[in-house]
């Protein structure tokens, strides 16, 4: 009697152990909105953006995003923070999914931070953002914001370079061998140049296999 005791009590403990294992899985989403909760510079610590430019950028993105279908769904919202806390921190996806306010799995935090980059390069948004001065009134624009913003004159741009680290590639490219990719530091990464303007717009991307930080001064 014991014995069909404990095990009916077991079975007791079992179903209020999936009971709080079910309301678990069903509040992973309901995200807290960092919008409404944290204050501006709370906001712009955590994604490195304003609440207006986050907004903005959600807008811009959300046409080439896969829209929400089921409640289960990430919304775009959310998979945007996503990618913005990990390109903010440059930490562990798991150490990104963990954060209060864009709690999902690692394999999530993956899955957004590719459709989000995808999106970001589209031609309509990578073109419209990134590129030279096309003309001179443009240019003289750049060095105007350079001279009102740190005194400094005929400056056009910022230039530097960072290693991004990546996977070993698994596939011996006969045009890009898999050594290429080995750094100065002994793992792969690719090194990204970046030129930016006073505004911190970005000019230019590029791949590169040289270190440096210039200004270019025209």
């Amino acid at each position: 009697m014991d014995d069909i005791q404990y095990i009916i009590n077991l079975e007791h403990l079992e179903g209020i152990e999936n009971e709080g294992v079910q309301i678990q899985r069903h509040n992973r989403y309901n995200h807290i909105d960092a919008f409404e909760i944290l204050m501006e510079h709370q906001f712009i610590q955590i994604f490195r953006l304003s609440k207006d430019v986050c907004r903005y950028l959600i807008e811009l993105v959300r046409p080439f995003m896969t829209p929400q279908r089921r409640a289960t769904d990430l919304s775009v919202t959310v998979r945007v923070l996503v990618a913005l806390r990990f390109f903010a921190a440059g930490s562990y996806q798991l150490d990104v999914g963990k954060n209060l306010f864009v709690a999902v799995s690692q394999p999530s935090v993956s899955r957004c931070i590719g459709e989000v980059s995808a999106a970001l390069n589209q031609q309509e948004i990578f073109n419209r953002w990134v590129h030279f001065p096309r003309n001179f009134q443009e240019l003289d624009a750049v060095r105007l914001g350079f001279y009102e913003t740190f005194n400094f004159p005929g400056v056009v741009g910022l230039i530097d370079c960072t290693h991004i680290a990546i996977f070993t590639p698994h596939i011996n490219d006969d045009e890009y061998p898999e050594h290429i990719y080995v750094n100065r530091k002994g793992y792969h990464s690719i090194n990204v140049q970046l030129v930016c303007y006073s505004l911190s717009t970005c000019l230019l991307l590029l791949n590169v296999f040289s270190f440096c930080r210039y200004v270019i001064i025209a």
